[in-house]
């Protein structure tokens, strides 16, 4: 009976640790399911703002080098007063002078690489002074003022923009230029008639953009065309009929510096975000 009672007990006391180890685990259990679940962060999405804006315009002050040369057919001075008012070649050379003007220029992007641009500025008169002494016309010394023109110049161009350097953006392009006149002052010579003509324009030049819209830069344009200047009278022979033709080789250097704004952008264009 004795060891009857010992192994009940005996048990008792293996059911009781059972029941303690059960209710152990799932404490643990339940305990382990309220706590706060850790989870790895979300990679962070940044917000890219396109800053493709296809239209722009510049403008600034632009300073011409004129570098071009001229020679001056012509009467001769003593064969006028001969009564001989035919034309004779002189070779008188001549030059344009410099001026500063204020220049714009238009242009839209095509791609976001090449750009179509149309370039202007406010006309001024540009001087036609005599170089040098011919001792065939002794009248013409050096610097004698021919006649004034107020020249136009329209370069069209296409243009190939580096924009992989970040806000500095370089650029190169080519095109045509017209020229003409808009209006002439006498001088030595009078009725001026200066011809229009079209010719080749390189340009050079680089954007510095502060932002998306606004920037500064530096142009460079040369052209290289032919101009011809009539003229049928002379100041010094007023109401005698002689034809004088000026030959230029007209070819100056542009440089302009000034502000740019560029705009267009679809106003429906929203930030673009970065998949990586």
């Amino acid at each position: 009976m004795t060891g009857l009672n010992v192994s009940m007990k005996m048990l008792r006391a293996a059911c009781s640790a059972g029941a303690l180890l059960a209710g152990s685990a799932t404490l643990t259990a339940a305990s382990a399911a309220d706590l706060p679940s850790t989870k790895a962060p979300l990679p962070v999405l940044v917000p890219m703002v396109d800053d493709y804006e296809p239209f722009f315009v510049k403008l600034g002050v632009t300073y011409v080098i004129n570098t071009s040369s001229s020679t001056t057919y012509g009467p001769l001075g003593a064969r006028v007063v001969q009564g001989d008012v035919g034309t004779y070649p002189q070779h008188v050379g001549a030059t344009l002078s410099n001026i500063v003007t204020l220049g714009g220029e238009a242009g839209y992007f095509v791609t976001r690489n090449i750009s179509v641009n149309v370039s202007g500025g406010i006309p001024f008169f540009v001087k036609v002074n005599t170089k040098g002494f011919n001792p065939l016309n002794p009248t013409l010394v050096d610097g004698t003022l021919l006649g004034q023109g107020e020249l136009g110049l329209i370069p069209v161009t296409l243009v190939y923009h580096f924009n992989q350097f970040g806000a500095i953006q370089p650029y190169l392009g080519a095109g045509f230029a017209p020229s003409f006149s808009f209006a002439n002052k006498n001088a030595f010579l009078t009725d001026i008639k200066i011809g229009g003509s079209v010719g080749l324009v390189l340009q050079a030049g680089a954007d510095y953009m502060i932002d998306r819209n606004w920037g500064v830069g530096f142009d460079v344009k040369k052209f290289f065309t032919y101009a011809e200047t009539q003229a049928s009278g002379v100041a010094l022979l007023p109401g005698v009929p002689t034809e004088s033709v000026l030959h230029t080789r007209f070819q100056p250097w542009l440089l302009s510096l000034g502000l740019t704004y560029r705009f267009g952008a679809s106003a429906l264009a929203a930030p673009v975000v970065a998949k990586y």
